[in-house]
């Protein structure tokens, strides 16, 4: 590309006009006959599936067969092993896809997905993020209230067996992928490059999960704003429509735990960052994200750690410093969700806890 690059540049400073279009024309071969060909297929061309229409029904495909293994196998209880999320992660899949499509020696563009190429992406999809399931018992004590015959109550400490569903996803890296796959250097020299930090930006725009801008400070008005640590995530006080704990689920009417808080409000409104931090996730990538949709986790220090989720677009990157109040992304509806709402989560030494009952009341 190095090599080409020079000989176009050469031949632009003989020619002309007309030159310069035949110049930027192959440019754009260039690209898009390589693995970075990649980032020309957000729109459709042609008989062409758009690279965003093609994640969603593959990401839809992939959470079936969790949800089958959910429905099929009794249990009382599912875990998911090992960090508890589901989230997919597109940008390395697509990395491998696209090198794997159009660096080999008879390779095949990547810039248009045909039927092809979208069966190709969901063998990778499948071979890169195996599931696998086992259940096993587990016990604990419960108390519970009985009423004798006389009518009085009385508190009786009882056994519980529970089975426990557990549904391991294994992330295989794009280097064991590679490697299983038998990239070549140049395959792998590809893959260096479509994995720098620098594309991140890029990729996120790409999937549709990432816009530019942010930055503001906003002052939440009439809200508790709690202390100096924490404030509202949120620009003005909306409903929460579920609170921190037991609760029963929206989506499958049982009883669940639930992790955060939920606050209704209108698709668009800006979300805020409740106290300074660092950036540790910025999930623009993956339109599932576990259930979490497009989500954003900040570090604050002191194994403190806040999480806004089913975002309809981020502003931030991982690495990247907010201060309190600082607009960070956009209320959505993206993950596992009925409506457009904000999830906020407050983890204290790797530990859920009420946010609202700590400091934002």
């Amino acid at each position: 590309m190095a090599a080409a690059a020079k000989g176009l540049a050469a031949a632009l400073a003989a020619g002309g006009a007309a030159t310069l279009v035949v110049v930027f024309i192959c440019l754009i071969a260039l690209v898009a006959g390589s693995a970075f060909g990649i980032f020309f297929a957000a729109q459709p061309t042609g008989s062409g599936v758009a690279l965003q229409a093609a994640v969603q029904q593959l990401s839809e495909d992939y959470y079936e067969q969790i949800r089958d293994i959910e429905q099929s196998v009794p249990h009382d209880r599912v875990e998911y092993a090992p960090d508890g999320l589901t989230a997919i992660p597109w940008q390395e899949v697509l990395s491998i896809f696209a090198v794997d499509m159009a660096a080999a020696e008879n390779g095949q563009p990547v810039a248009v997905l045909e039927a092809a190429q979208i069966d190709r992406l969901k063998e990778m999809l499948f071979q890169m993020n195996p599931v696998s399931h086992r259940t096993y018992t587990e016990e604990h004590e419960e108390e519970r209230i009985i009423v004798d015959e006389a009518g009085e109550e009385a508190t009786e400490t009882v056994t519980i067996t529970e089975t426990v569903l557990e549904i391991t996803i294994r992330h295989k890296t794009p280097q064991e992928m590679a490697a299983m796959l038998g990239f070549t250097a140049r395959q792998n020299e590809q893959l260096t490059l479509l994995s720098d930090p620098q594309y991140q930006t890029l990729w996120m725009e790409l999937l549709g999960g990432y816009v530019s801008g942010g930055g503001q400070i906003i002052q939440p008005e009439n809200v508790p704003v709690g202390s100096d640590l924490f404030k509202w995530p949120l620009p003005k006080a909306f409903t929460i429509t579920s609170g921190f704990g037991e609760r029963i689920d929206p989506i499958t009417g049982e009883h669940d735990f639930h992790t955060g808080t939920d606050i209704a409000a209108p698709e668009g409104t800006p979300i805020l960052a409740a106290a300074d931090g660092t950036i540790t996730v910025a999930n623009g990538t993956d339109p599932w994200g576990g259930g979490y949709g497009y989500y954003i986790k900040i570090d604050h220090g002191n194994s403190i750690e806040t999480l806004y989720a089913h975002c309809s677009a981020i502003f931030v990157t991982p690495g990247q410093t907010v201060r309190q109040g600082e607009v960070i992304g956009f209320v959505g509806s993206t993950g596992r969700a009925t409506g457009s709402h904000l999830h906020f989560e407050l983890i204290a030494q790797s530990k859920c806890v009420n946010p609202i009952s700590h400091e934002l009341s």
